[in-house]
């Protein structure tokens, strides 16, 4: 009977520190969005573009690591002068579910420099118009999209603005992009 009480009385700690570390943790939402020029090989059209990129976030924060379940949306619509040289219109929308993960390399109470990474599923969908016949060729659908990411945050009590460059690399279509980008993160 001693020893039952010792141990139930060892576990007191452990049970209040589990508790603990449960109320460091901090669940969030982020937005945050990109703009950056894309290559994009389309058919036999080497056409180059701006990006823009828009995510949406819901995740959770324990101490100096992240993880969280992204939406991502990217659309790029080639440049004027390509259009005007090659008499073609290639735009392109992507869609992906990424899953992430991130580390405060260095922080502070008000700064961090986080590194991160994560992989999920992309769609595509591709639409090339030909100006000079007005034929449309459209192709769509589904690979691999992988990403690393760097950045700095600013946080407040609640409030988190993170200021990054993100590297996306999509298997089909090939694509390899560094965008520059501005979020806020609201923890609860």
């Amino acid at each position: 009977m001693k020893k039952i009480s010792i141990l139930a009385l060892s576990l007191i700690p452990t049970v209040a520190f589990a508790n603990d570390d449960i109320n460091n943790l901090d669940v969030y939402l982020r937005v945050d969005a990109g703009l950056t020029y894309s290559d994009l090989n389309v058919g036999d059209y080497d056409l180059g573009g701006f990006q823009g990129m828009f995510n949406f976030a819901f995740g959770g924060q324990y101490n100096r690591w992240r993880a969280e379940l992204a939406y991502q949306e990217r659309a790029t619509v080639s440049e004027l002068f390509s259009s005007l040289l090659t008499q073609t219109m290639a735009t392109m929308e992507q869609h992906a579910f990424i899953v992430n993960g991130y580390y405060d390399i260095w922080s502070s109470k008000y700064f961090a420099w986080y590194f991160g990474g994560g992989a999920g599923l992309n769609s595509y969908e591709q639409v090339i118009t030909y100006q000079d016949t007005g034929l449309e060729v459209t192709k769509d659908g589904y690979s691999s999209i992988f990403g690393l990411y760097t950045g700095l945050s600013i946080n407040f009590e609640h409030i988190g603005i993170d200021l990054g460059v993100d590297y996306y690399y999509t298997y089909k279509p090939s694509q390899n992009n560094i965008v520059p980008k501005v979020g806020l993160r609201v923890i609860f």
